[in-house]
């Protein structure tokens, strides 16, 4: 309580002086997350086989930060499915053709957002797409835009035909450090 009636006095007393402003000569750090994602419609009929892929950017970062980046990381890699289908569903998370993640399971188990983070039975790293997408996230603070392939490919088995309005989403939840002067 001392500190904020110190720090009020000192802000009051200088405007009082005819100071307006604080000037502040320090860079500081500020974390953006920076979220790679895709979802991919599974066409309705009597193919139970499935492949999207989608290009993500970094263009989606405010572009006030996008020339000061300094540092990137991912935090959690998820899979979830959108629609009510009766079965399971396996399949393969790519990020520029390597293997991120695999993935299998009870339809009804991907229903709610199933992650690394979360240490989820469901889905499993493989380090060659780990390793794709370390190599991404190194290249975000070198100038021009960053982009990757981010796809799925799979299969469903139980219910068939397939009913209309299914999808298999795919989220990288990443963050990118940038130096504000």
């Amino acid at each position: 309580m001392k500190i904020r009636i110190s720090l009020l006095c000192l802000v009051v007393g200088l405007s009082a002086m005819g100071y307006n402003c604080i000037e502040i000569n320090e860079s500081f750090l500020v974390a953006a997350d920076l979220p790679f994602e895709g979802c991919y419609e599974i066409n309705p009929g009597s193919d139970l086989n499935f492949e999207g892929s989608k290009t993500v950017t970094e263009g989606d970062l405010d572009e006030s930060l996008q020339e000061h980046v300094t540092d990137a990381r991912y935090y959690d890699i998820r899979v979830k499915v959108l629609g009510t289908y009766d079965g399971s569903v396996s399949g393969v998370a790519e990020i520029n053709g390597d293997s991120l993640v695999v993935y299998a399971g009870n339809w009804s188990d991907f229903s709610t957002w199933q992650s690394l983070l979360g240490s989820s039975p469901y889905i499993t790293p493989v380090q060659t797409g780990v390793n794709e997408l370390l190599q991404v996230l190194a290249s975000i603070p070198a100038p021009g835009e960053t982009t990757a392939i981010l796809s799925t490919s799979g299969s469903l088995s139980g219910q068939s035909p397939v009913p209309a309005g299914l999808s298999v989403c795919v989220e990288v939840l990443a963050q990118v450090d940038a130096t504000i002067d």
